[in-house]
């Protein structure tokens, strides 16, 4: 089997401290709702809400107006517990928030319910579900944890732990969440249903490769290689090389080809993206990767977001041929 990207013509083969708080659901002083977004007079759980609630510096001050702005954008589509869970969990819900707005941006009607994914799409091109997920680096007793970096010393970029990570990610929406919506009839077996996986809580990942990480957690692509005669010294090819799967230390072999795996054909694509409230793009959605499933069901047309990169599996005699479009 063979892969290969082409881009802009060209073509590439693919061979804390525990406390208690209170969390506030944002009460004015005549004891009315307040819009805002951030809610004084509180303590929350995640330091980072307090510090751009806070802080007077120029970059707080600054996301902080962003955020914001995007809140008066999302407040109609939010579940009604959206603020106090951004006071546990800044970054899942800054993910949430911000794809909302991109998509709002690129004028994609929305809507969102308390009970199903995080949000809806009903248009000419049928019913899509998405669903938001930050994985983090994994807890600190996995032996695959993902390492943090440490300032002012060189680390060394654990690609296959961050693969592992987004494989996770996909997989606990797709298995627990996904048919557990099916069975409540919250989604029907019709609609198209997208993974919105978002990487910022994983330090490393923000160091990508040239083929994103996130194309080698759906398809079997491992690393860049390099042939050469041992004769002559000439390179004869390259390409990247095949991979199906990770191996654990213990054995155990987990599957990096899930958009070749027929249990995965009702995941329709999986979008990724590194925004985080520490590393806003000047454009709204410019980091985005949407890759297509080429197995799914429900199928989603090309150019369905027309932002970031999409990348379009179409198979051959040889394989699969993925096509990447630039919307930026």
């Amino acid at each position: 089997m063979a892969f290969c990207a082409e881009d802009d013509g060209a073509i590439i083969s693919l061979r804390w401290r525990r406390f208690f708080c209170i969390i506030s659901v944002g009460l004015s002083a005549d004891g009315t709702m307040d819009d805002n977004l951030f809610i004084n007079g509180i303590q929350a759980p995640d330091q980072k809400y307090n510090i751009i609630r806070d802080s007077q510096d120029p970059y707080p001050k600054w996301i902080r107006s962003f955020m914001e702005d995007l809140w008066c954008k999302y407040l109609p589509y939010a579940d009604r517990h959206f603020r106090q869970q951004m006071q546990v969990d800044l970054d899942s819900r800054f993910w949430e928030m911000y794809l909302a707005c991109t998509l709002l941006e690129k004028s994609i009607p929305l809507s969102s319910t308390d009970t199903g994914p995080d949000i809806f799409i009903e248009d000419e091109n049928g019913r899509t579900w998405m669903e938001a997920i930050a994985p983090t680096s994994g807890a600190d007793t996995n032996p695959y944890r993902v390492p943090d970096m440490k300032l002012g010393v060189a680390t060394v970029v654990p690609d296959d732990e961050i693969v592992l990570r987004y494989c996770a990610a996909i997989k606990e929406k797709y298995n627990n969440k996904y048919h557990n919506y099916v069975e409540n009839v919250l989604i029907m077996p019709t609609d198209a249903y997208v993974i919105a996986i978002n990487s910022c809580k994983i330090e490393t990942a923000i160091m990508e490769t040239d083929t994103p990480r996130i194309l080698k957690a759906v398809f079997p692509i491992g690393n860049w290689q390099v042939t050469i005669d041992k004769k002559t010294g000439a390179v004869i090819d390259t390409g990247y090389q095949l991979r199906f799967n990770i191996k654990r230390v213990e054995g155990v072999a987990v599957r990096t080809d899930l958009f070749l795996n027929p249990d995965y054909t009702n995941l329709s694509g999986v979008l990724y993206s590194r925004i985080s409230v520490r590393n806003v793009p000047e454009k709204m959605g410019e980091d985005f990767v949407f890759i297509h499933n080429p197995l799914a069901t429900n199928q989603l047309p090309y150019g369905f977001l027309k932002v970031g990169r999409e990348y379009i599996p179409t198979e051959d005699n040889e394989g699969y041929a993925i096509n990447v479009t630039n919307w930026n």
